[in-house]
């Protein structure tokens, strides 16, 4: 060749292309190799092991369920043992197994969160266990204690066993995509077998030019790189080896019941997969190997023209120096990019907010959540549960509290507050409410005066009695025995219906300055008026059907949800919310209960009523947005029919302590509520929700222990036993209520 102004420039330019396709080759090679061989240490080293844990806490939980029942059933050792050591191994066993999951957890999205609700759940199960094993004596509490830990087990959606089951199915998702060969692995293979092709191609047509234009029959560095380049046989059986073990591997963890020796025949299974995953190291370095042969074979023949145009041109750096340093800046960027390919986004910004919304209530409350997402860029990861004071001391002391909790009474929220747990909402720059907004609410929503630390984001009136206009006139049918539907049970927080009972008599009863001396602790337990409540509520029910009611949910009313369940009874004393667990199309009816309970004050401008507060635990600007939506435009897409809503209906709707979204004329229903909530009657908060909590639970207990056996002795008994407790935090300085209870 003696044309040496184009001799050069050809050289450059095909060293360029050589070094290009081996960035190319190689980047492409290495992403579909590692997207196989990475799997074989995420399967055996986390994904199995996770799985594992979750399956081990469920199977420990219900075996330890079975334990109890059999140590506690008539032939059992409950007076000596209690539910048994077994027992205790089991929970022990299964606690240690969700610790270890939540740190683990393969599921993406909420996974995390699920497993750490499940764990606060356990604690409740255990409680009602022990409350099953103090009352064994007692058959019919006994009975319907394990029948509330069965459900907090069990129950679907927000039992601590479907919860596990969620969490699985996400991982048993994730293990899916780890042991199959998708699409986007395939067109890399296929890209990577393209470039490594054409780089052959160009490596081979370029020792032939050599020879034509040099007269040099072998160029030994071009030779090598080329049969180099042609090795990526072996990785392609690397890659098969792997794949058909992983898919081995995934059919044994396809199964509930993952034990020991599961795990060990996973890592027997993927033993060999992973020295050949190992070959992932070795293939930028055959890139660098390749490019450094392509560079030696190339670069004397450009130098054989380096000093052609240089001579006329001082000043001139040869090209063959910048072709290499951009190349070599390409060759990090493709790595750089395949390493952090790999990257999960745990960086975006999410929110985490747990209350005690559930079933129908719980997906309405996340369709408004997923809105603030969609409209905001936020990820907010939700968790409902029942038993939200357990869930949520276990994240507290866990160190995992969530950034908003929605709490289900002040109680809570002082306890809380006393603890200095909670962020105040109208300080600072950036207020999650004005003073002008604030002041809407007013009493007994919000203090009259001084900090702010929770705001009401749901209200329900609960001095009510729903019935089906079709039986019959709610009074008549009360003066008739009812039947009522008073089911008691409600997982960790059974009893609060017999509370909601006793609380609405005694303010029907007699005035809200009674009511609020009994709140605060002023008015004795065994005092004849909140006596004279828990006699009206036994006489009402009867002590046969108070018993049954104990094996009841709360959720059994007189319109059932399930198609052709049928019920026995007509009335039911329940808040507004109750709803959204009837039928669709039901045609449910209320009447303030001072109008259908016998005896009771008919012209009494009381009504009892319950809030859920917004409360910031951990404090960010993401969260105050999401608080300030809650209370704001929310409160439009909350109210929005679900489908199939009719336009009288619309049942699922939530109410607010402001009058910011009030009913359309054609909820009919709806608006007699809200009518009741902002029209001027006297509105009293929950007595439980207001008092202290370890007050709160001894009161549902106490309701369950007296409608067990609903006479004159066990009252006593039971009464006696709220006025210590009630007497107990006095005296620690614990009997914590706010201001006000009425308003």
């Amino acid at each position: 060749m003696t044309d040496a102004a184009g001799t050069r420039p050809y050289l450059i330019r095909r060293l360029a292309v050589l070094l290009t396709a081996t960035v190319l080759a190689c980047g492409t090679l290495l992403a579909a190799y590692y997207g196989v061989s990475r799997n074989a240490g995420a399967v055996s080293g986390r994904t199995a092991p996770a799985m594992a844990q979750v399956a081990g806490a469920r199977t420990a939980l219900l075996d330890s369920y079975r334990e109890a029942s059999g140590n506690l059933g008539d032939r059992g050792t409950a007076p000596v043992e209690g539910p048994g050591e077994k027992y205790r191994a089991d929970l022990n066993a299964a606690e240690q197994s969700l610790e270890k999951a939540a740190q683990s957890t393969v599921a993406r999205g909420d996974g995390q969160e699920t497993l750490r609700t499940a764990t606060g759940l356990v604690s409740s199960y255990d409680f009602l266990i022990q409350q099953a094993a103090r009352n064994v004596g007692n058959p019919v509490l006994h009975g319907s204690y394990m029948g509330y830990a069965h459900r907090t087990l069990t129950r679907e959606g927000s039992g601590i066993v479907p919860l596990l089951d969620h969490v699985q199915n996400r991982q048993r998702a994730v293990l899916n995509g780890q042991a199959s060969f998708g699409v986007l692995l395939w067109l890399t293979w296929i890209m990577a077998y393209v470039f490594c092709g054409a780089l052959v191609w160009l490596l081979v047509d370029t020792q032939r030019s050599l020879r034509l234009r040099f007269r040099r029959r072998l160029n030994p560095p071009l030779a090598a790189a080329t049969a180099l380049v042609a090795a990526v046989a072996p990785l392609t059986y690397f890659s098969l080896f792997i794949q058909h073990r992983l898919g081995a591997a995934a059919d044994r963890l396809h199964t509930s019941w993952i034990t020991k020796e599961t795990l060990n025949g996973v890592r027997d299974t993927l033993a060999g997969t992973h020295w050949r995953a190992g070959a992932t190291g070795w293939i930028p370095l055959a890139g660098f190997v390749v490019a450094a042969l392509v560079v030696t074979g190339l670069q004397p023949r450009v130098e054989e023209y380096r000093f052609e145009k240089a001579l006329h041109r001082p000043g001139a750096r040869p090209r063959t120096h910048q072709v290499t340093a951009a190349l070599l800046a390409l060759w990090l960027v493709l790595f750089g990019a395949v390493g952090f390919g790999d990257q999960r986004g745990g960086g975006r910004s999410r929110v985490t907010v747990v209350a005690p919304w559930t079933g129908e209530e719980g997906k309405r409350f996340r369709a408004v959540l997923d809105r603030f997402s969609r409209e905001e860029h936020i990820a907010v990861s939700y968790q409902g549960t029942t038993s939200l004071r357990d869930v949520l001391i276990s994240r507290v002391n866990a160190g995992a509290a969530p950034d908003l909790a929605i709490l289900p009474g002040v109680g809570e929220v002082s306890e809380y507050l006393a603890d200095r747990q909670l962020r105040r909402l109208d300080d600072g720059p950036d207020p999650v409410l004005s003073k002008a907004e604030l002041a809407s609410y007013g009493k007994p929503w919000t203090p009259a005066d001084g900090p702010v630390y929770a705001v009401p984001v749901k209200v329900d009136l609960k001095s009510v009695v729903w019935f089906d206009p079709t039986r019959g006139q709610p009074a008549a049918l009360a003066a008739r025995g009812g039947p009522w539907c008073a089911g008691m049970g409600g997982d960790a927080t059974s009893g609060w219906p017999g509370t909601d009972w006793v609380e609405d008599i005694l303010l029907q009863q007699h005035d809200e300055t009674a009511y609020a001396r009994w709140v605060r602790g002023d008015l004795a337990w065994s005092s004849d008026a909140v006596k004279d409540a828990w006699r009206y509520l036994g006489r009402l029910i009867g002590a046969g059907s108070a018993r049954s009611a104990l094996a009841q949910d709360f959720t059994q009313g007189p319109f059932p949800a399930g198609k052709g369940e049928k019920t026995t009874c007509a009335l039911q004393h329940q808040g507004s919310f109750i709803r959204a667990t009837y039928r669709e199309g039901s045609g449910a009816s209320f009447a303030l209960s001072r109008d259908v309970l016998p005896g009771l004050d008919g012209s009494s401008r009381a009504r009892e009523v319950s809030a859920d507060f917004a409360t910031l635990f951990r404090d960010s600007p993401q969260t105050r947005k999401l608080l300030r939506f809650l209370t704001r435009d929310a409160q439009k897409a909350w109210t929005e029919p679900g489908p199939g809503a009719s336009a009288a209906g619309n049942p699922l709707r939530p109410f607010f302590a402001n009058p910011l979204a009030a009913p359309p004329p054609g909820e009919k229903l709806n608006a007699r509520i809200d009518k009741e909530l902002h029209d001027g009657a006297r509105l009293c908060l929950d007595a439980s929700d207001v008092m202290p909590l370890r007050m709160r639970s001894a009161f549902q207990h106490g309701v369950l222990d007296y409608l067990s056996r609903p006479d004159e002795a066990n009252l006593k008994r039971v009464t006696d036993y709220l006025d210590a407790v009630k007497d107990q935090l006095k005296a620690d300085g614990r009997y914590l209520t706010p201001g006000a209870v009425c308003g």
